[in-house]
């Protein structure tokens, strides 16, 4: 296409899919998606594979719509969809790892009938897909602690949700029969087809206006620039293969992250072969998650401002043989998959430094910290139900400090502690910094943060606690220091199983304390003026400043 016109299609398909992206947030029931962004929208072509994606859509989303869609259409082909279809699973191999994530996908049709005497329809010039993290799927509470998928929730296999617009009532009869808030469940799959039927609508418009047929022409422009970009970065790398390893909390026992990234031919292929076997408990990986976890980060370092589109993805090949940690084995256990997932930059980026000393990141004090609160009243039959997100801080980087509170590889936000304590009976008595979590360096890590939250439900409540690196830091870089740990404590007494399950009564204190992100370069090297300001502002302590740093001011 046309430089011009390219440029203007291209800013409108990632228009469509971005304003579909709002009516979804908009019209959402759960604080999941509405105030945390966990979800995304996905315009795919006829050959399923990805064109544009909704720009707040979370990196664990990136290369899976295509996996996904290629699982649908074994099952229902192309031949024998039509105008209303719309296709639902949930099942953690074909979807995006686990149970929670609902993923539903719609054909879109251009056009009436062939010509002559043929009733055909003509097939679907491209696909939506939408994603969006469930409240609550039945089974035992979202946790980390089971031993197999089944006790997970329900798995809905791949099926018409909707055949020829109309809603197949039975689906929706069983999942409100199998949730504990079928009112924010079925409302976010609402959300899911208001958007589908968006997408559909706004592209139809765009085609019409270019006098397109289909997608076929635009799609083959925007890969063809965006595979240039990122292969023209990758040539630029010297050829080799690059290892690291990392080592997490794990369960039971440590977690071992091993990764070699070998650059070739304007490709990288990412191989975890060496990583730990998969875990008996629910913080196993997919193949999807994982493949998704492992571009994103070499995406960062090498074309950040390229949309995401299937053109540079194609460029990536990922190895994760079956039976890993990274890839495991139905049916594993995979509720608190982002556990492992959200570790993988850590492992990419110090493979990486070597090479791109100035661009690395150091390990974030995250994977998210996840808790589920589950409130139940006795035998008066009242309940409640809250899923609360909360980050720690980023890895340094060459010339930058890492951010304070912020996560990172998603982009999923803290949980407003005024949206906590307006939806559940809880009250956050105090959110801030934690002092001398950000792991020293001439660039420092960012901050974790203390979290103070207290139970007001009259009955008992059952928490989930899905945290990471509070056994394991995360690493520092190129002579930089690891972050501080995080914990648990429950009325000031730590919390020793920090994947487990607790219950609050009335009046008790869970507190949090969200682990640091690793510093870069040595700490001695800290500028003056830096230091000065940290000590200032609380991030470093003035203890820590003649310890951690070698000074006296």
């Amino acid at each position: 296409m046309d430089p011009v016109d390219l440029e203007i299609c291209w800013s409108r398909l990632i228009a469509i899919v971005d304003e579909a992206a709002a009516a979804l947030v908009r019209t959402s029931f759960s604080t999941v998606v509405r105030e945390c962004n966990d979800f995304a929208v996905v315009l795919l072509d006829d050959d399923g594979a990805a064109v544009a994606q909704s720009t707040l859509s979370a990196p664990g989303f990136i290369g899976t719509p295509p996996l996904s869609l290629r699982e649908f259409l074994k099952v229902h082909p192309k031949s024998t969809l039509e105008p209303g279809d719309v296709l639902l699973t949930n099942d953690p191999w074909i979807g995006t790892g686990h149970l929670p994530d609902s993923t539903i996908a719609a054909p879109i049709f251009h056009g009436r009938r062939l010509g002559g005497k043929s009733d055909r329809l003509r097939g679907p010039v491209g696909f939506v897909v939408t994603v969006a993290h469930l409240s609550d799927v039945g089974g035992r509470q979202w946790s980390a602690d089971a031993n197999e998928m089944f006790e997970e929730g329900v798995r809905i296999p791949v099926l018409k949700l909707r055949r020829r617009g109309t809603v197949d009532p039975v689906v929706l009869k069983i999942l409100e029969a199998n949730v504990r808030v079928p009112d924010q469940v079925l409302g976010d799959i609402n959300a899911q087809m208001v958007a589908i039927e968006l997408v559909s609508r706004r592209l139809l418009e765009l085609l019409a206006e270019y006098d397109l047929p289909d997608l076929r022409r635009l799609r083959a422009s925007i890969f063809r620039v965006s595979e240039r970009a990122l292969s023209k970065e990758i040539r630029a790398l010297p050829a080799g293969t690059y290892t690291a390893e990392i080592e997490a909390d794990g369960w039971d026992t440590p977690v071992r992250i091993r990764v070699a990234i070998t650059i070739r031919h304007g490709r990288i292929h990412i191989d975890y072969t060496g990583s730990s076997p998969q875990s008996r408990y629910g913080i196993n990986e997919v193949y999807n998650h994982t493949f998704a976890y492992s571009v994103y980060p070499l995406k960062c370092l090498l074309t950040p401002s390229i949309p995401n589109n299937d053109g540079f993805v194609s460029l990536f090949e990922v190895n994760a043989p079956a039976g890993l940690i990274v890839n495991c084995r139905p049916p594993a256990a995979v509720g608190a998959r982002q556990l492992i997932g959200h570790l993988l930059q850590g492992a990419i980026f110090e493979a990486m430094a070597p090479i791109l000393p100035a661009r690395v990141q150091a390990d974030s004090g995250t994977p998210l910290w996840t808790l589920v609160f589950r409130g139940l009243n006795g035998g008066q039959g009242e309940s409640f139900s809250a899923i609360l997100f909360f980050n720690g801080g980023t890895g340094a980087m060459s010339g930058r400090d890492g951010s304070h509170c912020t996560s990172f590889p998603s982009n999923i936000a803290c949980s407003p502690a005024e949206i906590v304590e307006s939806l559940a009976p809880l009250l956050v008595r105090g959110k801030r910094l934690a002092p001398d979590s950000g792991g020293p360096g001439t660039f420092t890590g960012g901050c974790g943060q203390i979290v103070e939250i207290e139970s007001r439900w009259p009955g008992s409540v059952r928490v989930s606690l899905l945290t990471e690196r509070t056994r394991a830091p995360a690493r520092g870089l190129l002579g930089g220091q690891p972050g501080g740990l995080g914990f648990v404590r429950k009325n000031g007494i730590p919390v020793a199983e920090t994947k487990g399950m607790l219950e609050l009564a009335k009046g008790d204190v869970l507190e949090l304390g969200l682990p640091g992100g690793g510093g870069v370069g040595s700490p001695e090297h800290r500028s003056p003026h830096a230091l000065a300001r940290d000590v200032t502002y609380g991030y470093v302590s003035r203890e820590a400043s003649r310890t951690r740093y070698g000074t006296n001011r």
